[in-house]
């Protein structure tokens, strides 16, 4: 009798059964040195799990984290046309946001209005409406304009069949909307977004700067997100020092540590184990 029963699959008797690792697909992000550390040494599986939802948490006074998310998004878009990337800008107008690629030569012109999309909510204002009866609130600008961004990308998920990924470079319009002081809202719109992005797979960055928002609403938003990309900055002598730690990712061994990241002319960024050898 032939019994087996595959890392993942199911037994079957009398026949054999592909084997299927129920852990997930893993996205590469194309920075070699950030690769080796999503997975353990050994491990062939590295990456990013497919449909995270990843907070990025970083000092006001550094822009490297978002050039470092702005490289990955660049990344995928280089490797196929399959992959669609949403672009969220709220904190920086398009011009500006623009000029931050073309620092560095990162030519995205080819990818633009094809596989690349810049969404505007620079320009939004939050804002609250109330009806002549007097019933309330009824609108609220970006929390609603950042859900028909992410209903349009399961549009395209569905119809298109393509991989969405996507940036919301700035959470500060929360303040705005008032939902870092309402904790039952917060809620519900980051269980809604899970809800979605569950469905839509890719991997979806949420950049915050530090010491911003409530301590409890950055809190929530810590706890509801799969991954956290932790950013610090700090003086060494003459040198500015920026580091980096992965300090959750659900869905993949990762190498918990410091580590130093610096701008890098052959993949976008470098990143270094901080110990001393």
């Amino acid at each position: 009798m032939d019994i087996e029963t595959p890392k993942g699959g199911v037994e079957r008797i009398g026949k054999k059964s592909h084997a299927v690792d129920v852990r997930g697909e893993l996205i590469l992000t194309g920075i070699r040195t950030l690769d080796q550390k999503l997975g353990m040494e050994m491990s062939s599986r590295k990456g990013l799990p497919d449909g995270s939802l990843i907070l990025v948490s970083y000092p006001s006074e550094t822009v490297i984290p978002k050039l470092f998310i702005q490289r990955i998004l660049l990344n995928w878009a280089q490797k196929t046309q399959e992959n669609v990337i949403f672009y969220v800008h709220s904190s920086t107008p398009y011009e500006s946001v623009k000029r931050s690629f073309q620092a560095y030569e990162w030519d995205i012109s080819p990818y633009e209005g094809k596989n690349w999309y810049f969404e505007n909510m620079f320009d939004l204002t939050s804002s609250t409406m109330s009806s002549a009866l007097k019933l309330g609130k009824i609108e609220v600008r970006r929390r609603t304009y950042a859900k028909k961004i992410i209903d349009r990308m399961i549009h395209v998920k569905e119809n298109q069949n393509k991989q969405c990924f996507s940036v919301f470079d700035d959470l500060l319009w929360m303040k705005e909307d008032r939902l870092d002081e309402d904790a039952a809202a917060l809620i519900t719109f980051l269980k809604n977004t899970l809800i979605s992005l569950s469905k839509l797979g890719g991997v979806h960055f949420f950049l915050i700067p530090q010491d911003v928002l409530d301590p409890v609403a950055e809190r929530i938003i810590m706890n509801a997100s799969q991954g956290i990309f932790y950013f610090t900055r700090s003086s060494v002598g003459s040198r500015i020092k920026d580091t980096f730690a992965i300090t959750k990712l659900m869905g993949v061994a990762y190498v918990s540590e410091t580590l130093d990241i610096t701008p890098s002319e052959t993949e976008g960024f470098k990143i270094e184990s901080t110990a001393k050898i």
